[in-house]
């Protein structure tokens, strides 16, 4: 039977219409690039390849629903200025978060309370009191289950098109049950898996950064070092900017090396390396940020002119604008010559900036390591060593030299702080940027 020409019309006005509004959904920005695309012939030189994604812009008013618990250490040493800017912070939160968002709070001492369980966020005079009745000191430190908790009330509603977050929030060591990183680590793992990101935000000096920021890196959240209690809201607020415009979920980057290319490592984040294969995954994306994977490579050798695929990239990704799933495929390779001063031109800077400064945050690993044997000058001159070197690259485009001179003074004004503030409190500081310059986040101070 033939369709009438009022159905076909109306079909095909249904398809441009969906065609079109397909072509206006936002999408994220992705570029793949090789720091050194043209190289010398019969070498086997390490090599780069980056994998950038950049978030696109969002209308705040369009925000996708925030699932959020926060978790709250409330021990004997929380007292004072720690529990009440704990508390002022909480409440703002609440503040923050509009009818369509979920909201659960845990705290945690000797024991774990669940005083808001997970639920629409309504009633807004209701849950500001009972965060301010239920938020006294007392006890020790039982981390994990406080964080168990959290998974648990935060995993009631989960939904792939809204942002679920944790605020764990602790200024001790993790003293009853499972206090190892590696215990904890699995806990964020869980999160991680359930599409839930952990940040971790450490009080004062008595904390266990190590144990903190591999919370954060394993689900992929942030982790801020609040030195003073009075940082504790302006450092909310950053979070916040950061849940309410999450554009992206559930990333997975995807490299297919060619035959003969060797895959050294991954710098700054993890991920799985199998043969010539290689998988990352990033939990969120936030807007107008760029978040990157970068891999070291060893090319194949090659003859003079000749050109050979060094790689195949796939990416998908939960677009929250368009609540589509988005793929990206592009394949690279690398042309060979003999002339060193063809490599050279050929070079792309930013890329060879970002390998820099991940190398420089390598570098401010093994500094905490000196400063653990009691090696602070020796921790400070690898500091230094590496940010001259960093300084150093010759580097022409000026967004990529500011990049590396915000690097470099940020090293330096660690250095300082090496010379003026207490062991406990530097190694916090330089752990924080070092987490900070891996995960490409930005600086956590107010």
């Amino acid at each position: 039977m033939k369709m009438s020409r009022v159905v076909v019309s109306m079909l095909l006005s249904c398809v441009l219409s969906w065609s079109a509004s397909a072509k206006m959904a936002p999408s994220v920005t992705i570029k793949t690039e090789i720091a050194t695309p043209i190289i010398l012939e019969n070498t086997q030189d390490k090599n780069y390849l980056k994998v950038s994604l950049t978030g696109f812009s969002l209308d705040v008013k369009k925000r996708s629903p925030i699932n959020l618990a926060l978790v709250i250490d409330r021990s004997s040493s929380m007292s004072g200025d720690r529990i009440e800017k704990a508390r002022d912070a909480a409440i703002m939160a609440i503040n923050m978060l509009d009818g369509d968002d979920l909201l659960s709070v845990i705290t945690y001492d000797s024991v774990v309370e669940v005083i808001i369980p997970a639920a629409k966020v309504k009633d807004k005079a209701k849950l500001i009191e009972t965060v301010k009745k239920n938020t006294q000191p007392r006890g020790t430190t039982a981390l994990f289950a406080g964080l168990s908790k959290g998974i648990d009330q935060a995993s009631k509603h989960l939904h792939k098109e809204q942002v679920n977050r944790i605020i764990l929030l602790s200024d001790g060591q993790a003293n009853v049950g499972p206090t190892s990183v590696g215990e904890l680590s699995e806990l964020a793992k869980i999160a991680a898996k359930k599409g839930i990101a952990i940040t971790t935000l450490g009080i004062g000096d008595g904390y266990n950064e190590d144990l903190m920021a591999a919370i954060a890196g394993y689900s992929d959240g942030n982790h801020a070092f609040v030195k003073h209690p009075a940082d504790l809201e302006a450092i909310f607020v950053k979070e916040f900017n950061d849940v309410m415009s999450v554009v992206a979920q559930n990333l997975e980057v995807s490299i297919h090396l060619a035959n003969n290319v060797i895959p050294v490592r991954l710098l700054g984040r993890d991920g799985e390396i199998k043969g010539n294969k290689v998988k990352v995954r990033l939990n969120q994306l936030y807007s107008n940020q760029e978040k990157y994977v970068l891999l070291e490579v060893i090319p194949a050798k090659g003859m003079r002119a000749e050109t050979k695929p060094l790689a195949e990239v796939n990416v998908s990704y939960e677009n929250l604008g368009s609540k589509q799933k988005d793929t990206y495929q592009k394949a690279l390779a690398v042309r060979y010559t003999h002339s060193a001063e063809e490599t050279k031109s050929a070079m792309v800077e930013d890329v060879l900036a970002d390998s820099a400064i991940q190398l420089m945050a390598l570098e401010s690993e093994r500094a905490i390591q000196l400063m653990d044997e009691g090696k602070v000058a020796e921790a400070k001159e690898v500091l230094n060593t590496s940010a001259r070197a960093l300084e150093a690259l010759p580097i022409s485009q000026p967004a990529t030299k500011k990049k590396i001179q915000e690097n470099v003074s940020q090293n330096d004004r660690l250095i300082e702080r090496m010379g003026r503030e207490n062991k406990a409190s530097a190694r916090k500081a330089l752990k924080e940027q070092s987490y900070n310059t891996q995960r490409q986040n930005s600086s956590s101070a107010p």
